[in-house]
């Protein structure tokens, strides 16, 4: 009734037009918002236009005390007084330097130009393995490229690790704390975005990585259903085999703190009683080999997610909304490399492979599913891994980690909406992961650097420098993804991009120039299809309804410069 209640004030407020009430002290913009006054500040996009930043923002309560491993409640009024909203917040907490950090860090920012239209609104959630990442507009999400475009956008925190994850499998804490962090962030959005000339009817959700995947799982929410109207998922989904125990994870974090395991009462109360630097600094312990890692994620819980997010897309229970959905041609095939040096270790890896691989590749032991992964992307390289395969070694974590997810979620979405396919090949001036050829420029595109060219950041690449060999890139997916939030299609015609649909089958392979063919790497996926089947594809024996499952993953930690 509340949801009914709020969605009806909205639309009341749309009818009657724009709810802006903006004013200026000097340059700096006042927004008048129902909670109060929020006092931003100015930036410049990429080509010189204004942009108006509010940024730290906080959409709910500091989720600290007895509201830690609690869902979030939202924001209240601050009063009369004039909130300054014209610096980042402190991100949340995670593997880095704490000074940056605070538990406090359920805040947002917004970017607009003008606040009198009703324009589309683009909402950023991270990526970063639900271990890390974060909205600031310095490290990861400026606004410079999308904002010369005429949309409103969005970046927020929410809680990561154990903070956001920790499940006792009871009512004292049932998990998914972080992605209803991302629900509150969203219905923030609907009710105050009008204030900045957004419009809350043409909301877009676009997610990179472990982001990615968490769009995916609001498809599948019915908590998430009529909060945005067009998803855009890079590089992840949650329509994949993995089997993450959050339990499992809360049990050993208690044991190394000196807490109770199995009661949940005393378990959360303990946990509660710890510092958080002390938390993340025992779960970033158990990142040992560098791989990407993937620790902590959702809940099949009854409130969030009511079934497995790919049973439920495949049966048609979704939010069926517009989707581009894209990733990059190599991924991980580069994330192994780190270890090139490391030969005792990759000798031990290629020899023990069937042993190592469920861990590695996030799915239940079973050395006949290993000794097929090993034939097939190993082939006669069976003994160790080493700098003549390794790449097809890290082509395992690209298809199993990323790719073959991407790529059933849009076989499962593609006969109840529209699906816009995409494959990012073109190699840029730079990559996060990618190793350098003779001429110093990358080998590959690998994971998130085509992020790159849709916000600047610290992490994925700062602002480009006039006259830059990819801003033709960054013009074309700002382009894409900003007509995509106002329209539900990427271009203005569809004859030379096809959506996806229950009768055709298409992808965009995102070069130099564009073309369109039939989908990559298709016997590859086809590989993972027979090993994990789908509930329909196996007759309902790929897990069973209630199991704890947790999915997701996104860039590993770049800790000492190394992609972990």
């Amino acid at each position: 009734m509340a949801r009914l209640l709020q969605i009806l004030c909205t639309l009341l407020a749309v009818l009657l037009g724009s709810t802006s009430s903006v004013t200026f002290v000097g340059d700096d913009p006042v927004v008048e918002l129902s909670l109060g006054k929020l006092q931003g500040s100015t930036m410049q996009s990429f080509t010189g236009k204004t942009i108006y930043a509010f940024r730290g923002i906080r959409y709910a309560q500091p989720p600290v005390w007895q509201l830690r491993f609690s869902n979030p409640l939202p924001a209240t009024s601050w009063g009369d007084e004039v909130l300054k909203a014209t610096s980042d917040s402190l991100v949340c907490p995670q593997p880095g330097i704490t000074l940056l950090m605070s538990e406090d860090c359920l805040k947002l920012n917004v970017f607009t130009k003008n606040f009198e239209d009703k324009l589309p609104v683009i909402v950023y959630i991270h990526g970063g393995a639900n271990v890390l990442g974060s909205g600031q507009s310095v490290y990861e999400a400026g606004p410079q490229y999308l904002l010369d475009h005429d949309v409103v956008f969005v970046a927020f925190n929410y809680r990561l690790g154990a903070l956001g994850f920790l499940s006792t499998n009871s009512s004292e804490a049932k998990g998914n704390f972080g992605y209803l962090d991302q629900v509150m962030a969203l219905e923030w959005v609907r009710e105050h975005i009008s204030h900045f000339g957004g419009d809350p009817e043409m909301v877009t959700i676009l997610g990179m990585s472990a982001g990615s995947m968490a769009v995916s799982l609001h498809l599948a929410s019915p908590l998430s259903a009529g909060l945005f109207h067009r998803a855009i998922l890079m590089s992840g989904s949650a329509t994949n085999h993995f089997d993450i125990d959050n339990l499992f994870w809360t049990r050993k974090l208690a044991r190394e703190l000196g807490c109770p395991m199995y009661d949940p009462t005393d378990v959360v109360e303990c946990l509660r009683n710890e510092t958080w630097p002390r938390i993340v600094e025992i779960c970033k312990a158990w990142e040992t080999y560098q791989f990407v890692n993937m620790k902590w994620n959702y809940e099949v819980d009854g409130h969030f997610l009511t079934s497995h997010p790919t049973e439920l897309i495949e049966e048609g229970k979704f939010n069926r909304v517009p989707l581009l959905i894209s990733y990059t041609a190599n991924e991980l095939d580069f994330t192994a490399n780190v270890h090139l040096e490391n030969e005792p270790l990759l000798h031990d890896l290629g020899s023990n492979f069937v042993e190592y691989a469920p861990e590695l590749f996030l799915y239940r032991k079973d050395s006949i599913k290993s000794q097929r992964l090993k034939d097939f992307y190993l082939r006669d390289n069976m003994t160790g891994i080493n700098a003549e395969n390794i790449e097809q070694f890290g082509r395992i974590f690209s298809d199993g980690i990323i790719g073959h997810g991407v790529h059933r979620l849009v076989h499962l979405a593609r006969p109840y909406t529209p699906v816009f396919y995409m494959r990012t090949d073109y190699v840029g001036d730079r990559s996060i992961s990618a190793p350098l050829g003779e001429d110093h420029r990358p080998l590959g595109v690998g994971h998130a650097d085509d992020l790159q060219y849709v916000m600047p950041g610290l992490w994925y690449g700062t602002i480009m420098p006039a006259g830059h060999s990819d801003i033709f890139m960054m013009e074309r997916l700002t382009s894409w993804f900003t007509h995509f939030a106002r329209t539900g299609t990427p271009l203005n015609t569809t004859d030379s991009w096809l959506p996806c649909t229950s009768t055709d089958l298409k992808m965009l392979y995102n070069g130099v120039v564009t073309q369109v063919g039939s989908p990559g790497y298709s016997d590859r996926y086809a590989l993972w299809d027979e090993l994990f089947p789908t509930p329909a594809a196996s007759g309902g024996a790929a897990w069973k309804p209630g199991l704890v499952v947790a999915i997701a993953t996104g860039l590993a930690s770049r800790l000492g410069g190394k992609l972990m």
